[in-house]
């Protein structure tokens, strides 16, 4: 039987986001264990890497990252587990991008073959450095349509981290790939 471990990134930018966190860990269906960061970390990247590596030290076969503003819909945490696959859920009914960081399931082979966020980015585009690195690894990149999150109040958190734009992480991103969209769908 495998160990899944839900691990959830958390600050409290303003006192309406413990209803927020309420609401995300009331969904959540299907899973062994809940882990909840708390504290603002100097980047997002941080705060997921040191989610992944508590996780999968508490023993975890799969370490689900998921943001602290989704809602389980539809499905069980546990139909995301998929040997050797990355899995992410659909989000509000569709496929926004084919993995997004909102929430996704990670195995431990797959942590262990392609070693954790990049650190450089603060906030965005490391979701998509790290799916570019999963697809030039090899490993699938999934969507279960039979599990549904609803991500209702996005990018929240966001307006709370000053000084930090999107162009500075993209900058980054170009430096490191050479260019602005990755896609996994349309790699070989």
């Amino acid at each position: 039987m495998s160990n899944i471990v839900v691990a959830i990134p958390y600050w409290e930018s303003d006192l309406g986001k413990r209803k927020v966190l309420y609401d995300c860990t009331n969904s959540l269906k299907g899973y062994d264990s809940l882990l909840v960061l708390c504290g603002k970390q100097a980047s997002l990247p941080i705060a997921w890497n040191m989610c992944l590596e508590m996780s999968f030290g508490m023993g975890a076969d799969y370490c689900v990252l998921s943001n602290d503003d989704i809602v389980l819909d539809k499905g069980l945490i546990s139909d995301l587990c998929v040997p050797d696959k990355v899995v992410s859920p659909l989000v509000n009914g569709g496929v926004f991008k084919k993995f997004h960081a909102h929430i996704f399931s990670l195995p431990r082979s797959v942590y262990e073959k392609v070693g954790k966020f990049d650190e450089d980015y603060q906030l965005y585009w490391a979701d998509t450095d790290y799916c570019k690195r999963l697809v030039d690894a090899g490993v699938p990149v999934e969507t279960n349509d039979k599990v549904n999150v609803l991500h209702p109040e996005p990018a929240r958190t966001l307006k709370f981290y000053a000084g930090l734009r999107m162009t500075d992480d993209e900058a980054t991103f170009v430096k490191k790939w050479g260019r602005t969209y990755f896609d996994p769908s349309m790699e070989k």
